[in-house]
């Protein structure tokens, strides 16, 4: 069994400030593999202070667009190297890799998980023609760490936050996601196993929003993203939701200005999405999937909320 805990912390150097150090923030998420989004670390803040824990190791990416944010966005992903729950070392991967176009990587070595690489020029339904430093604007942010653990390939991911007036931002979202699934397509045609966790910035339904208005539904990348379920005839699980369909009121994202975490009026906007093929070698397919054979639970940290709960609705 492995552990994995996704978490944004809006800024990781707080959160390891409230709790002493980073190996004691790490040891009180409890888990194998910790994926951080929102990091807010420049290359520049990558100290040992936020980045070195003895008893992990670490795979960061940090902003380095050229728009003037550095303490802005950044994902980073910190592995145990013994597991506390498997007594097989499944956490520390064999490979990673920073951003998912294949271009940042190809460029230093040549060489990609799954060796996917991007046919350019290239074509995309609703964006037109897509140029190569698009691409690498979209991995410059620093939204991105995948990491291949042989049983699975992780993806961390801090997907980007948009207004729908802004349309060189609601473009850079599109590209964003339309390619990042043309990553995980092409792994699935390998026979691999795909986790994606982290902050996607999108709430897929009604159901992890308070008070959705109506049309909520119809939001083209609540659209994109429910087409990636299996509900939907996609290939993912939304784990969470798979586990607890039901369940309302659970949200992991809210409007800190006016306190709104305190009264969970929020959204479910951070997610684990799972797919790919069963462990079991059965010849009955249909009785096994990789979900329910081998998910024990999937629940949402309520004791690293701010809210309190007596004041939260029933």
């Amino acid at each position: 069994m492995v552990k994995i805990v996704t978490y944004n912390v809006n800024g990781l150097r707080p959160r390891v400030s409230q709790h002493g150090s980073l190996r004691r923030l790490l040891d009180a998420l409890d888990a194998d593999i910790i994926c951080f989004q929102e990091t807010k670390l420049s290359r520049q803040d990558l100290s040992g202070d936020v980045i070195m824990a003895e008893g992990y190791e670490a795979f960061i990416s940090c902003n380095r667009s050229s728009k003037g944010r550095g303490a802005y966005s950044g994902v980073a992903t910190f592995c145990r190297v013994t597991s506390a729950f498997s007594s097989q070392e499944v956490a520390l991967p064999m490979a990673a890799e920073e951003g998912f176009t294949g271009l940042q990587d190809t460029a230093k070595n040549g060489k990609t998980i799954g060796d996917f690489v991007l046919e350019m020029p290239m074509e995309e339904e609703g964006l037109g023609e897509i140029t190569r430093e698009e691409l690498f604007k979209v991995d410059n942010e620093g939204r991105s760490i995948i990491t291949d653990h042989g049983h699975f390939v992780l993806f961390n991911i801090y997907g980007p936050a948009v207004e729908e007036d802004n349309k060189e931002r609601v473009r850079f979202k599109l590209l964003f996601y339309k390619i990042l699934q043309k990553r995980w397509e092409h792994l699935l045609a390998l026979g691999k196993r795909i986790f994606v966790v982290g902050d996607l910035n999108i709430a897929p339904s009604s159901i992890d929003r308070c008070d959705a208005p109506p049309g909520f539904e119809k939001q083209m990348f609540r659209e994109w993203l429910r087409s990636m379920l299996r509900e939907h005839g996609g290939p993912f699980f939304d784990a969470f939701r798979s586990k607890h369909p039901e369940r309302v009121g659970a949200y992991t994202c809210f409007n800190q200005a006016v306190g709104a975490e305190e009264y969970n009026y929020g959204s479910r906007i951070d997610h684990i999405l799972i797919s790919g093929a069963c462990f079991h070698h059965s010849s009955y397919l249909e009785d096994h999937n990789i979900f329910f054979c081998h998910v024990e639970d999937c629940e949402i940290m309520d004791h690293f909320r701010r809210g309190n709960s007596e004041n939260m609705p029933k």
